[in-house]
């Protein structure tokens, strides 16, 4: 099977985006087949074997793989201004750079995709619980407003992949947390690891914060395409932690703006 990849509606033309699968790349060790997108010293992926997968998925959706920029991710809420000198970890990334491939890794935590289509600002984010506890989303979004300019109410959100309340429990102390933001995204409170749903969590937070809930695209919006799917429910298309062990693959949600020569894909 070739490289696949999901894309919804919610954003315009001058955007274009993708969230990757795990068909079509070359990893062969089980739990990294195929299109295994990181790699790392736990995560015993050859580094050309990943630079040959995300060479295959930038010919497939049409970027520039030269002009490709990976979070490094940290599980906090740190956010790199593209262009300006990086942190040493970041968990999102802004730019209003056209031709500029900005990406946020998952493998059950959340690709987070912003675009502001007003200012043509885009921004990128990895949120696992910590980071969503931490507040990576709106930091992501605080700073697409602070240092671009951007209007909360025009910013748009869409969430990736990733791990759903079916299948994600955590230590009770850790879900109280979650509880906190809204008893809805904690089931089965009473349990010693109560199920928890990171992506309620995050449109709850994006909608304290600002953004428009018609902006938010995510599993509890039914007239859109789903993107967010349960990285764990679908081993045939999505790589998962909780599902595959320590030695897990990695798929990406991926964003730039257009170039004015740029047409539809």
């Amino acid at each position: 099977m070739g490289v696949t990849y999901l894309n919804g509606l919610l954003f315009p033309d001058c955007f274009s985006h993708g969230f990757s699968s795990r068909t079509g790349g070359i990893s062969y060790l089980p739990t990294l087949s195929a299109l295994n997108l990181f790699c790392s010293s736990q995560r015993k992926d050859p580094r050309a074997v990943v630079s040959e997968n995300r060479r295959r998925l930038a010919i497939h959706a049409g970027f520039d793989p030269k002009k490709f920029h990976l979070i490094k991710t940290n599980h906090a809420s740190d956010v790199w201004i593209l262009g300006r000198p990086a942190p040493k970890t970041y968990d999102g990334i802004v730019t209003n750079q056209e031709g500029v491939v900005i990406a946020a890794s998952g493998a059950d935590c959340m690709p987070l995709l912003f675009t502001d289509p007003v200012s043509k600002v885009i921004g990128v984010a990895h949120a696992g619980w910590r980071g969503t506890l931490m507040g990576i989303a709106m930091a992501t979004v605080s700073t697409m407003v602070k240092e671009f300019g951007s209007q909360v109410t025009d910013i748009v959100a869409v969430i990736g992949p990733s791990v759903g309340p079916c299948c994600f429990s955590l230590e009770k102390d850790s879900a109280e947390h979650f509880h906190t933001i809204h008893p809805s995204c904690v089931i089965d409170r009473g349990s010693a690891k109560p199920y928890v749903d990171i992506r309620r969590a995050t449109r709850i937070l994006l909608q304290q914060g600002g953004v428009l809930p018609q902006h938010i695209q995510d599993d509890s919006v039914s007239d859109r395409p789903n993107l967010t799917l349960c990285t764990a429910c679908h081993p045939e298309s999505f790589f998962s932690h909780v599902r595959d062990g320590s030695n897990f693959g990695t798929q990406i949600g991926f964003l730039w703006i257009k170039e004015p020569h740029e047409g539809p894909l």
